[in-house]
This record gives C-alpha cells, structure tokens and sequence, in this order.
C-alpha cells in the first residue's frame, strides 16, 4: 500500500470521504455549506442514504435525503465526474431514475414524487462557476411542478474568482472549491481562521492515517486513468481506420501500415489533400513530405 499523502479532493473516495457521515458535525457541515450555496436550499436535517465506501462502487455517487426549513422534504445527488457526451446523459438518467424510484405502490404520484437535486463537480472550464438547468419553456420560465434540477460545478472558474478576489476575501463555499480545484496549497493553509479551511484539512489528515482508504485513493486514481487511456487507445485506432477507409474509397488502395506511421500533422492533412489529389502517388508524395 503507498504511503504517498493523498491531497485531491477530486478523486472519488476522498470526496465522498469529506461528505458522507451524517453523524460527523465536519460533514455535516461540508453538506449544508454546498447544498444552501449551490442549491439555495435551506437545510434543516440532512441524511446520507449511503454513506459507506465500497471500493467496487463506479461512481460514488452520494445519495441524500434533506428537510428544508419549510418541512418540504427533497431528494439530492451529489457527485464528482468527469464531462463527456455520454456523462451528460448518465446524468439525466440519474436523476430520472432517483424521481421514478420514489413512487410507492398503492399511492398516487402526488402523494410521495418531491423534487430532486443534482450537483455534480466538474473539473472542466467554463464561463461560470455554478451552471444550473431546469424544465423551461421558449421564454425562459420554469415549468409548473418542475421535480429535477441539476447543478454543474466547473472548478476551473474558482481561479478566475481567486484572481478578481484574493483569497482573504473569499467565502466559505469559494474557499472549499478552490480547494477541491488546487488542495491545500501554501496560500490557503495561512488562512487559520477559515472554519472551512480547517475541517478540510482535519478530514484530510484523518484520511491519510488510514492505510485502507490510502490504497482505495490509489486504486481509484489508476482505474481512472487505464480507462482514460484505453478510451483514447480506442478513439485513436477508429481514427487511423476511418483514414484508411477514406484512402480506399477516394484511391482503391488500403495502406494501413503507412497510415500507423505518420504523425497527426500528416493525419490532419489527409482530410484536406485527398480531395485535391487525383493520382495516389501524388497525394502520398504531399502527406510524407509533411514534417511534424
């Protein structure tokens, strides 16, 4: 098991470390400084349905059940990801599935469906910090007995605002951003007298003296990265077929083994040069005296 300090807050089990134990004051704290900040929900009991770490879990995704101060009670689900096509529509089908899974039998829909909240930390830019989608219509009004909301927190922006801000002026919510996008780096562990500061700090101390969640932090960590790997291995052996394909159909000749050699300057040229090229010999000449 590695001894190495586990510091990102992006990585799932740390994460859900920081946030899943409801009879932790530190984590309770942690969720209702999200959930009031990015939700604007006022929390008065918060309850995590599925608090432990499994180690076979995919997304670590953290289920809670919260009673507002106006006694209405609402569904949230909380994770960090990372951003794609097929993410976005996972996301939706989350949050579908968490407002199906509430009818009971033998009771109508208006009797148990309450509304569901997703939050999903993102570490991808954009050109905002908070980006949150709900049912509207063409003019932009929220539909009647809208159920799902969905947040999207793209970490990035926090060092736009750290920028703008400095970090003394920052708020509790900016601060625990900034550290899930940069950790506890030199400039925050100055800042003492951040109760935010401090517990994230704490819990990550607490964590790091555990060699199992040390070693479920690593795990996750390179399972990640094999999958990005093989993701890009993929998409890469579907882009050198589609430039063979290409060749073939444009000249009747199938040059894989000159197609695997070139770099992706020359792959990118191909694109362009076989439509101005009749002869084969002519545009292979073009693509190999391409330097990279």
């Amino acid at each position: 098991m590695s001894k190495q300090f586990c510091n990102d807050f992006k990585n799932d089990v740390l994460f859900k470390y920081l946030l899943c134990d409801d009879l932790d004051p530190d984590c309770i704290f942690m969720l209702k400084l999200f959930i009031e900040n990015i939700l604007n929900i006022k929390c008065h009991q918060i309850t995590v349905l599925n608090p432990d770490l499994n180690p076979k879990d995919k997304d670590m995704v953290l289920d809670i059940k919260v009673k507002t101060t106006n006694g209405d009670i609402i569904d949230i689900e909380m994770q960090n990801s990372t951003f794609s096509k097929s993410h976005y529509c996972r996301f939706q089908q989350y949050g579908a599935t968490l407002l199906a899974s509430q009818k009971e039998k033998g009771k109508d829909y208006i009797e148990t469906a309450h509304p569901v909240y997703q939050i999903i930390f993102i570490d991808k830019d954009n050109l905002r910090l908070i980006d949150t989608y709900r049912s509207t219509n063409e003019e932009g009004l929220v539909e009647k007995y809208n159920f799902i909301t969905r947040s999207y927190v793209q970490l990035p922006y926090i060092n736009i605002i750290r920028k703008q801000k400095g970090l003394k002026r920052m708020t509790g919510i900016e601060l625990a951003l900034y550290i899930f996008k940069n950790g506890i780096d030199n400039d925050i562990i100055g800042l003492t007298d951040q109760g935010v500061i401090n517990i994230m700090k704490k819990k990550l101390e607490k964590f790091n003296e555990e060699a199992k969640l040390r070693d479920m932090y690593y795990k996750r960590d390179l399972n990640r990265a094999a999958n990005e790997s093989e993701k890009q291995e993929i998409y890469e052996k579907g882009k050198i077929e589609g430039k063979v394909d290409l060749i073939e159909a444009r000249y009747g000749i199938r040059e894989e083994e000159w197609v695997l050699s070139l770099n992706e300057k020359q792959l990118k040229a191909i694109d362009r040069i076989i439509f101005e090229e009749i002869v084969y010999k002519k545009f292979k000449q073009r693509i190999d005296e391409i330097n990279e």
